[in-house]
């Protein structure tokens, strides 16, 4: 999974909302919804983080860019892929009954952000390999309404 060095920002207040659909073939499909809040990364170049988790589940999405953080369409970037200038790498962890904890990072579909007048959205859509399945997961990922990032926090990547 794609591990991040963000902390929460003392005193935010409002989160935004994440909407996470995830199937499984054969029939296996997961909803869930979590608090969601949007984090500027301070490392050079203009990347922010959405994150958001409730019991157990939670998603992450880290959009960078070479230059400067732009509205629209992102391509999938691999885990650990650091040298990539612009792309968004989806990291989705669920909890089903009786299972642990299973993962699956985004290897291919896309990445919108927009603007709305609470912040920011963005979408993600495609698939990834569930690695203790083995098998492909299909995602939706939805962030809507996220407050406009007023904190930054540091992204590197951890391998």
């Amino acid at each position: 999974m794609l591990a991040t060095a963000c902390g929460r920002a003392a005193g935010q207040e409002r989160a935004g909302t994440l909407y996470a659909l995830l199937v499984r073939p054969p029939h296996d499909t997961i909803r869930f919804t979590a608090p969601a809040q949007a984090h500027r990364c301070g490392h050079g170049g203009e990347s922010m983080v959405l994150e958001a988790i409730a019991h157990g589940h939670g998603a992450l999405l880290w959009l960078r860019s070479g230059d400067s953080l732009g509205l629209g369409d992102y391509a999938p970037l691999t885990r650990g892929d650091s040298t990539t200038p612009r792309g968004a790498m989806v990291a989705v962890r669920w909890m089903s009954r009786g299972e642990d904890a299973r993962g699956v990072t985004l290897d291919s579909g896309r990445v919108t952000l927009t603007r709305t007048r609470d912040g920011v959205a963005a979408s993600a859509r495609g698939s990834g390999l569930e690695p203790a399945a083995g098998q492909r997961v299909a995602l939706v990922v939805t962030f809507e309404a996220v407050p406009a990032p007023a904190d930054t926090v540091n992204c590197a990547v951890r391998l």
